[in-house]
């Protein structure tokens, strides 16, 4: 029931298709191009065929009613949306920039980009290497001298993958509040004094700092300052003329003003000169931008540079870290993608980048509150077809280990062939092992065995088992994009249904018995609740509450079921945070019947069950949350969090009982 910190986060060659809008209104000011995304192009706008300017027509449509209802319920000030598919290119601003001055926001609305300024520092730092003046593997030191040395040694390569052992930030309310502009020196003598949280190479640890020592690696191989450095042999060559450093003292056109929520009320962003975080999150830029950068980097990148930038990285122990040199290497939905978010003062901004599909969306808001998963999850579904929030849950936890199996084997192995087009290896052996370890992982349900499956250090079986199901059933003449759209349930049933009837898989390529049984259970019961009505649906809001409520009597007869459980803790949170507690019981009510082995959800009710005044039912549920994951919901740390939060509420009565909880 508290608000995290705005700390920094994580997240081809196109035409513009050109649409023009009606007058605007605070939530529709039509289609605008990108003047600033290859400028050259736009030569060739009008010749664009008509079907490919109306190719999504009525995707957009359906996208900008998404929108424009998802904000009005979040309260979200102003956001731009760019998109690329294909030849297709879109964007649209949203909303209002300056609501003061009903100023419309626009695709060419200029915002804070926060970390996704980061990749942008990597690749000006790569620019670098191709020309011979850095080595990814020096010390720091060589490029940044009054850098004081640490423990151990910090080179180029580890700082690009969050590797380093350089901290965060220590205390946000101090370091993310300066006022004054910084120079690169004074930038970096925030944190220089400071001892590594770990051995470099040991453990991926996300770090802005790291960030900001590689802008001063920059400057100090280039011999130049890094706004310049970057301008020129990075945002110019790229076509990115809205791209710059943030100056709070310039007149840059099309700024946006930025906008928190406080007690549910609008509020104006607290100033804060982000010089001091110039390499990690100190740019401002455009959507269209944004887009211009993440789909030709090979302007001035050569391929294989780039391709070793979107390699993840892996820590001395075996683990990958979903992260490359600058980029991060989530996949989703079985689907490969680069991307980066960015959350600070003012800002909220994600990319996301799907190669393999020519596919591309930047979003960037002034609403430091701003939440994007529902908006891309929509944007994927019309583009792709795909619906990238969709998880199962499960009540056993046997179950649950499949499940959790399953779905790393998908999404790792279905998404390193959505990369490569080919198995992880054709080594018999590898292979054999790999399905081995499959069958053990889950017939232990060993939850660490399976959250180690995707990861070298146990071979990466998920990712040679899950991509060598892919090429079986490509070669069988199955279209591969079922699976993107209807996820693990799907590919794994339809391999087993392959190898029953197929000489040419090995028999130590197949799963348990029991497994098989389980997944023919587990389709043909989601088959019958996953109806088109459910597969638009999405949990965003209270308003969203209603139509769950409708769906619940059918879900709650079958054993798997998707799962809204985080969806109905934040709508939950959210209303109890606003007052509206009746809201906040409803969403704790779904929660508990539909997910009643979640400790989330259990943890939920049981917090406001005693807000409430049933502190005895309130107990009992904490105690099960806690149960069920002692780290989790009902955690003294995050009971003490809520406790505050009822405090500053004026139930302090309720306050109290959570602090003296004991197990």
């Amino acid at each position: 029931m508290t608000k995290s910190a705005h700390f920094d986060s994580l997240s081809s060659r196109y035409l513009r298709s050109v649409s023009s809008g009606g007058f605007p209104t605070p939530y529709n000011h039509g289609m605008r191009p990108c003047r600033n995304v290859v400028a050259a192009l736009l030569l060739f706008v009008f010749a664009l065929p008509l079907a490919a300017q109306q190719r999504y027509a009525a995707e957009i449509r359906q996208l900008e009613q998404f929108i424009e209802t998802k904000m009005r319920e979040t309260q979200m000030p102003g956001l731009s949306v760019a998109i690329v598919k294909d030849d297709f290119v879109w964007s649209r601003g949203f909303g209002y920039a300056d609501i003061e001055n009903q100023v419309p926001a626009t695709a060419e609305s200029s915002y804070r980009m926060a970390s996704v300024t980061k990749p942008m520092t990597a690749v000006g730092v790569m620019k670098l290497v191709e020309q011979g003046k850095i080595d990814l593997d020096a010390e720091v030191q060589k490029y940044v001298p009054y850098f004081p040395k640490k423990a151990y040694p910090v080179t180029v390569r580890q700082l690009l993958g969050h590797l380093g052992g350089i901290s965060h930030y220590k205390d946000y309310m101090v370091e993310g509040r300066i006022r004054e502009p910084k120079t690169t020196r004074e930038a970096i003598a925030v944190f220089e004094g400071w001892d590594l949280i770990a051995e470099p190479g040991t453990r991926y640890s996300y770090s802005s700092y790291g960030f900001n020592l590689l802008g001063a690696v920059i400057e100090g191989a280039s011999g130049r300052p890094y706004g310049d450095f970057m301008r020129d042999e990075v945002w110019k060559p790229l076509g990115m003329t809205a791209t710059r450093m943030d100056d709070p003292r310039a007149v840059i056109p099309h700024r946006v003003r930025g906008y928190v929520l406080e007690e549910g009320k609008l509020r104006n962003s607290e100033y804060v000169n982000i010089s001091s975080r110039f390499g990690g999150g100190g740019t401002r830029s455009t959507v269209g931008d944004m887009l211009t950068f993440i789909t030709t980097l090979d302007r001035v990148l050569k391929r294989e540079t780039i391709e070793s930038m979107w390699t993840t990285q892996v820590t001395r122990g075996g683990q990958t870290t979903r992260y490359g040199l600058g980029f991060g290497l989530v996949p989703r939905n079985g689907r490969f993608v680069v991307a980066h978010g960015g959350a600070q003062e003012e800002t909220r901004t994600e990319l996301d980048y799907l190669p393999r599909q020519h596919f591309a969306v930047a979003l960037a808001s002034n609403f430091e509150d701003a939440e994007f998963d529902a908006i891309v999850a929509r944007i994927a579904a019309l583009f792709l077809g795909d619906s990238w929030n969709l998880s199962y849950s499960v009540p056993d936890k046997q179950g649950q280990a499949a499940m959790h199996a399953m779905g790393f084997t998908w999404n790792n192995g279905l998404g390193y062939y959505d990369r490569f087009g080919k198995a992880r290896t054709p080594d018999a052996k590898e292979l054999t092992a790999a399905f081995r370890y499959f069958n053990d992982a889950v017939k232990a349900a060993d939850e660490k065995k399976i959250a180690d499956g995707r990861h070298p250090v146990a071979g990466e079986a998920f990712i040679k088992v899950g991509a060598y199901m892919a090429e079986q059933l490509a070669k069988s003449g199955v279209d591969l994009e079922r699976y993107h759209h209807e996820g693990e349930l799907a590919l794994f049933g339809d391999y087993i249904q392959l190898y029953r009837t197929s000489r040419a898989i090995p028999k130590s390529y197949r799963f348990d018995a029991d497994f098989e049984a389980r997944v023919g259970r587990w389709r043909g019961e989601w088959q019958r609740i996953w109806t088109p009505e459910l597969q638009q649906f999405s949990l965003t809001s209270a308003a969203d509450l209603e139509q769950l409520e409708r769906f619940a009597p059918a879900l709650a007869k079958v054993s798997i079921v998707p799962d809204y459980s985080g969806d109905l803790v934040s709508v939950g949170e959210t209303a109890a945070e606003a007052g509206d507690v009746a809201t906040a019981s409803r969403a704790a009510k779904l929660g508990v019947m539909l997910y009643p082995e979640s400790p989330d959800t259990t943890g939920m009710a049981g917090v406001l069950a005693i807000a409430s005044g049933d502190v005895e039912g309130g107990k009992a549920l904490l105690h099960k949350s806690r149960a069920l994951d002692p780290k989790g919901y009902a955690a003294p740390e995050n009971l003490e969090r809520a406790a505050k939060a009822l405090e500053g509420m004026g139930n302090k009565a309720a306050a109290a009982v959570l602090r003296d909880f004991k197990d």
